[in-house]
């Protein structure tokens, strides 16, 4: 009598080797159609890992895109700080011109449009016998016009019993015999000067020219007495400034 587990092993043996050669065919199938399975292992491979490439690029696109972002907003706040920072500027200078315009008016009701005109003189110690003559001239004339002139001085006055006129020339430091000067609006010019002794200044002659004066200079006289300054004198510094 045959063994029935023997024969069951025969045929699950059998079964397997079908198995196999089915298998073997399929395979054996799909190469004679152009399939290689090693091939297809390669390509899933190169896939991959383009697919790995792929995503870090979307990775570093995506946080490209969001510093462009964060870029834009602080341009676009720059932007707006600029833009109020203009109008604040804008408003300061019409206000100031307003004042300029203003002021401008002020001078041409007092003193005229158009000329150039001593609006103060002043003297300062300097200790001993030195002066410091300070001559503020000013004008109104139309905006940005330049005016230019010269001016020269002597101080009159008393040496011992008798009369005495110090030009420009005798009392200068550098020995100049006139001063020039530029303004716009106005302007502070200051001549040092040195008086010698036993002199008594009385006034001081001031002659001074531009170019919007005619061809004769104009003369001014100042006494002494009303136009020497004390440290504490607020004519010092009144009407001072760049020209």
């Amino acid at each position: 009598m045959p063994d029935p587990s023997r024969a069951g092993r025969r045929r699950l043996a059998a079964l397997a080797v079908g198995v196999a050669l089915l298998y073997g065919a399929f395979e054996y199938g799909r190469s004679l159609a152009g399939y290689s399975a090693l091939s297809s292992l390669i390509q899933r491979q190169a896939q991959s890992s383009r697919i790995d490439e792929l995503e870090e690029e979307t990775s570093r696109l995506r946080q490209r895109l969001a510093a462009d972002a964060v870029g834009r907003k602080v341009d676009a706040e720059a932007q707006s700080e600029a833009q109020a920072m203009i109008g604040d500027l804008q408003a300061e200078l019409a206000r100031q011109q307003q004042e300029l315009d203003f002021c401008r008016g002020l001078v041409a009701e007092k003193f005229g449009t158009g000329t150039v005109k001593v609006q103060e003189l002043a003297v300062r110690p300097e200790g001993g016998s030195r002066y410091t003559i300070l001559v503020t001239l000013v004008q109104s004339a139309a905006r940005d016009a330049t005016a230019t002139g010269s001016l020269t001085l002597r101080v009159t006055g008393s040496r011992g019993d008798a009369l005495a006129q110090l030009r420009l020339p005798d009392i200068s430091d550098d020995r100049r015999d006139r001063v020039h000067f530029s303004l716009r609006y106005f302007t502070t010019v200051a001549v040092p000067v040195t008086l010698p002794g036993a002199f008594e200044p009385a006034a001081v002659d001031l002659e001074y020219q531009t170019n919007r004066s005619g061809p004769e200079p104009i003369k001014q006289s100042f006494p002494w007495s009303g136009v020497l300054a004390t440290a504490q004198d607020p004519a010092l510094t009144r009407g001072a400034g760049p020209g």
